[in-house]
């Protein structure tokens, strides 16, 4: 990408409440690099949640947070996932108002739906002053976040961070199971026999492969009692760990009808160097019509039958399959390429907005 003349601040969703050593550390890592290299001018990160905890009103915050925007006077503010904040419209009114050369840029890495988990206040309040939205899923994803905001909807995928994962050979991994599937069962929390989007068939898959493998098959995640496979929940950094215990991957997304959706269980699946059997969206033939060790099934039994095909193969054939998924998965999905093409999104949008 070409040097852009841009400065840019960062909002990185960071609930540090919550999740106190979470940090973005792919979008740092990457809006740093091109900082680096002067693909942007300048560069300010403000984590906005961190900001927020240290006032007791939401007046004392925004007057903070404007003031911030008004020194760094950005080209383009990129702000991620506003879910269950409490910034009001009259924030981003102000910000469009008093700084008419910014463009905003709103980056939401959350599906959602009509039912089960719905946008809130706070999400509907940027998407109506947003020169640009980038989401993680387009089809029905696009939809729900275009009946609040005229801007255009691009794509930004999950994706992977270098400094967090593919730390480890997969060639020197020891293999415990033949299979690993690492994600919670997809009950809803208050409602324990429902389901959200998605869960009811990943359910069904990690039942079939628990009654068929039994100890060969490692299940991660809650909700999974009475499986024989259930191996518990999995920090979040374990993850590669327990993905090169097994000869392959499986997954049932939850949202299995996003199109062009996928979380970052994928991206740090094929990094760690393994074949991964996943959820077909539409859209999969063309972002993932060249990519290595990457089988998407439409259905569970579709998948069931997938990995006892792929435990059938040798040793040798996966590990080669799993090396080169990993090379193209570095070249894609890896932060520092999602975030520059999110970027040149962003800059097309700002020339969009701000040239006669």
């Amino acid at each position: 990408m070409q040097r852009t003349g841009m400065r840019v601040m960062y909002w990185p969703n960071e609930p540090a409440h919550l999740y106190p050593d979470f940090t973005q550390a792919g979008g740092r890592d990457a809006f740093g690099s091109m900082e680096a290299d002067g693909t942007v001018d300048a560069l300010q990160i403000y984590s906005y949640r961190v900001e927020r905890a240290r006032f007791s009103t939401a007046a004392d915050f925004e007057r903070s947070a404007m003031d911030a925007v008004r020194a760094f006077a950005p080209d383009i503010l990129f702000v991620q996932h506003l879910f269950g904040t409490d910034l009001g419209k009259g924030f981003w009114q102000a910000i469009r108002h008093e700084m008419p050369g910014t463009t905003l840029v709103y980056h939401e890495g959350d599906p959602f739906d009509r039912g089960a988990k719905r946008i809130d206040r706070a999400t509907v309040a940027i998407l109506g002053h947003a020169h640009l939205v980038l989401a993680c899923g387009l089809g029905s994803l696009a939809d729900i976040l275009g009946q609040h905001s005229t801007a255009p909807i691009g794509w930004m995928p999950h994706c992977f961070v270098r400094s967090r994962f593919a730390q480890r050979d997969p060639a020197t991994a020891e293999k415990t199971h033949d299979l690993v599937m690492i994600g919670n069962s997809g009950r809803r929390r208050r409602l324990k026999m429902l389901y959200v989007p998605g869960g009811r068939r990943r359910a069904e898959l990690a039942r079939h492969l628990s009654a068929m493998f039994a100890s060969r098959f490692a299940l991660y995640g809650g909700g999974w009692t009475g499986l024989a496979s259930a191996q518990g929940s999995l920090p979040f950094f374990k993850q590669e760990e327990a993905i090169q215990s097994g000869r392959i991957t499986v997954n049932w997304d939850h949202f299995d009808d996003i199109d062009y959706y996928f979380s970052d269980r994928l991206p740090i699946s094929l990094a760690a160097g393994v074949p991964h059997v996943t959820t077909h969206h539409f859209g999969y033939d063309h972002i993932f019509a060249d990519c290595p060790g990457l089988y998407a099934c439409k259905t569970p039994e579709e998948a069931v039958e997938t990995a006892r095909w792929l435990i059938g193969r040798s040793d040798n054939d996966l590990l080669a399959e799993g090396l080169a998924a990993k090379r193209w998965v570095f070249e894609h999905l890896e932060a520092e390429p999602v975030f520059r093409n999110g970027l040149e999104q962003a800059v097309r949008a700002h020339r969009r907005a701000h040239t006669a």
